[in-house]
């Protein structure tokens, strides 16, 4: 970003080119401290840490693959070339192809980032569960879900008060992170939002009851949601902790904020795609999808295997099941 040179200045210049590594910047904080905290709460052995360490596993190979995907853009044609190429022409040898190729599988092996989804947003729904399972449970009997409903009445009457009015509502200075930097507003942010978050889940619990599994899209929002604001925490808690230690504090600090507003207009996007989004419309689509009814859509697509383009059948038929597919010539 500092060699290559367009319009008379070097690329990371251009504010295209600076946001990028801005982000990339930012993020590799934000993530470095998210893998710390979660290591620091395993290694003391106090803590069930099951959420935090599929978070840390989550949110690092969404937002890592980001990262890679934006470096290879900075890097431009270079990126996409391999060390040995670049080696051999006299350049550094930048192994950015490599590592897109790496970070990639992060979002499927040890846990999909789907699967991932699920998993927590089981684990985070599962106090609800314990308390009011039997009253979205299609199975149980009235007599089941009488008795639930009075378990249920009971810790909610006193639950969600405190999201309402509780203490972390209330504005905590949070003076430890006042310094150069001012990281107490982001602090606040995290605690605001993430009772609004526990709102929003119960809301939805009461309102798809015993279909709640099947709202896949949202629980993804849900987790991608706490994700973010466990990752705003940890940057804040990183920052402090090498600013105490001596050690980079100010520009931990400066590179921790930056995260945090990074952080927050996703967190606010992701707030808005709860209830404002085309999951119910992307359903209808797809078992459209898979029955055949566009398939003439791959017309001219070239087929991986090397056998050539492959086109529908566009041979009328009773039916849009009976559609098959041919390779030309």
């Amino acid at each position: 970003s500092k060699e290559r040179v367009q319009w008379g200045q070097p690329v990371g210049k251009h504010d295209a080119v600076a946001q990028k590594i801005a982000f990339i910047a930012a993020t590799s904080f934000g993530l470095e401290a998210m893998l710390d905290v979660s290591s620091r709460l395993a290694d003391d052995k106090k803590h069930d840490i099951r959420i935090e360490a599929a978070l840390a596993k989550l949110y690092g190979s969404e937002l890592g693959w980001q990262v890679t995907d934006e470096l290879m853009q900075v890097r431009g044609g270079r990126g996409y070339e391999t060390a040995e190429s670049l080696k051999a022409r006299g350049e550094k040898p930048v192994p950015v192809e490599q590592a897109l190729r790496d970070m990639r599988i992060n979002r499927i092996f040890e846990g999909s980032t789907e699967i991932m989804h699920l998993l927590i947003a089981r684990e985070a729904v599962d106090a609800h569960l314990s308390v009011a399972g039997d009253l979205i449970d299609p199975e149980k009997s009235l007599q089941d879900k009488a008795k639930a409903g009075a378990n249920a009445g009971v810790f909610y009457a006193k639950w969600l008060p405190r999201l309402v009015a509780g203490p972390g509502q209330l504005p905590a200075s949070y003076s430890e992170f006042k310094h150069e930097v001012d990281l107490s507003p982001h602090l606040r942010h995290v605690e605001r939002h993430a009772r609004k978050l526990a709102r929003s889940t119960f809301y939805a619990m009461s309102r798809w009851q015993g279909k709640m599994e099947t709202k896949q899209g949202f629980l993804g929002r849900i987790v991608d949601i706490g994700a973010e604001l466990f990752a705003m925490s940890a940057a804040c808690v990183r920052a402090e902790l090498l600013r105490g230690q001596g050690n980079h504090g100010r520009e931990a600090y400066q590179l921790a904020d930056v995260f945090c507003r990074q952080a927050r207009i996703r967190v606010e996007e992701l707030f808005n795609r709860l209830w404002t989004n085309t999951d119910d419309l992307d359903r209808k689509l797809v078992k459209g999808v898979m029955s055949g009814t566009y398939t003439w859509l791959e017309e001219g697509i070239v087929d991986p295997s090397g056998e050539g383009p492959w086109i529908a059948d566009a041979t009328p038929g009773p039916s849009e099941k009976e559609n098959v597919h041919r390779p030309i010539g």
